[in-house]
């Protein structure tokens, strides 16, 4: 999976063809989303999927912030791959974005 880590208001401008959002600050929405599972001790993510994340750019703390409270809610650090040039190094490149709009968003 490839997850955008950014607001879901950045998201909705534009974001990585195919990426899902998982904003920084929702970690039980992005362990749940990424096959973990709640449980009296805490999380079970031994059917956790691989995810690579992004935020803004090599200046944003968006991504490294929500991989730290995955990884010490018990998500697997081996499962997590950081884009760390994130939308500022994609655009620099002249890659495609997809709009998806707020509709598209987790949160709504």
């Amino acid at each position: 999976m490839v997850a955008d880590g950014r607001t879901p208001e950045q998201y909705a401008k534009y974001t990585i063809p195919g990426a899902i959002n998982l904003p920084f600050t929702e970690t039980e929405l992005a362990l749940r989303t990424l096959g973990c599972r709640r449980t009296e001790d805490g999380w079970d993510c031994a059917a956790a999927h691989k995810v690579a994340m992004f935020c803004n750019g090599v200046w944003c703390g968006q991504s490294p912030a929500a991989i730290r409270k995955m990884t010490g809610a018990g998500f697997p650090p081996d499962r997590i791959l950081y884009y760390r040039n994130g939308m500022q190094g994609w655009l620099l490149q002249g890659l495609n974005v997809w709009t998806p709009g707020l509709a598209a968003c987790f949160h709504i």
